[in-house]
């Protein structure tokens, strides 16, 4: 799933309520969650919160997050992929 937003206090967000509703409900029935989204949505919040950080398996980002947000997000159980910008 995508989100607007990754926030290490506040946990995963979109800036549609409705969405936000949604999104919880395909979580609670999946084995895996794996979130996609660029590093510039960390530190940002949405409107609707997804989920805890602790509830998600997998973030796939770019390049552009920092080490220590990578070591923050993996002390939460998150799998962390970087992956490189086409140049």
């Amino acid at each position: 799933m995508g989100v607007d937003g990754i926030d290490l206090d506040f946990g995963f967000s979109i800036t549609n309520l409705q969405e936000a509703v949604l999104d919880r409900k395909m979580m609670e029935s999946a084995q895996k969650v794996i979130v996609l989204a660029d590093s510039t949505k960390i530190g940002r919040r949405g409107l609707g919160k997804v989920c805890n950080l602790d509830e998600v398996h997998y973030l796939i980002t770019d390049e552009g997050v920092s080490t220590k947000t990578i070591g923050q997000l993996e002390e939460k159980g998150i799998r962390v992929i970087v992956t490189k910008k086409d140049s």
